[in-house]
């Protein structure tokens, strides 16, 4: 039972044990995350990014893919770089370092490690495909992951730089939504076998 007052009304509500009990874990979640130092704020945002980035991308490519492949590679080189520059734009504007450079070499790691990580998870483990996983175009998209954050830099520096900001919960909590959403939606997709 929680009791709320306001001047002169008072209101009772009651709410289950389960719902308080996740308000108050996450809670908890955005404390540890505004307590953290900015240099591992910044990682664990970059990590955020990634995630929504990468089942947001699968979600994107599932359908067309399973309807026609080549479509799929199609979209995968031409549409989903434009979610990874948005993300990693995020990631940079968020650097607090000095240099951005450093920034951009750390944002490239995580991204090519997350991404083949979750390539091995996903298209490996999950679904058992690892001979479809390890094609020339998963290469390529393994290097444009490494070099996408120096083209921001070599193009978009003075963006970046003028944009900085600081990082905020909200920031993960929008990431993350993406990310999680697009993993539930590719669960059911792959529990249920749905098809175009």
């Amino acid at each position: 039972m929680e009791k709320l007052c306001s001047n002169k009304y008072s209101i009772t509500t009651s709410l289950p044990e389960s719902y308080a009990q996740s308000k108050k874990n996450a809670l908890s979640g955005l404390i540890i995350i505004n307590n953290m130092t900015e240099n591992a704020k910044w990682l664990l945002y970059n990590l955020t990014v990634v995630f929504a980035l990468y089942w947001a991308g699968n979600l994107f490519l599932w359908f067309p893919w399973s309807f026609n492949a080549n479509l799929g590679i199609g979209l995968m080189f031409t549409i989903i770089p434009l979610f990874w520059g948005i993300g990693i734009y995020h990631c940079l504007i968020r650097y607090k370092g000095k240099k951005v450079l450093t920034g951009v070499i750390i944002n490239s790691i995580i991204m090519l490690v997350s991404a083949v990580v979750s390539d091995y998870l996903f298209f490996g483990l999950i679904r058992g495909a690892m001979d479809d996983l390890y094609q020339p175009a998963t290469f390529y998209g393994y290097g444009f992951l490494i070099i996408m954050p120096f083209l921001e830099l070599l193009f978009f520096k003075r963006i970046i730089i003028k944009k900085r900001r600081p990082l905020t919960a909200k920031n993960f909590i929008s990431w993350g939504a993406l990310g999680l959403l697009s993993l539930l939606v590719l669960i059911v997709v792959i529990k249920f076998d749905i098809q175009v």
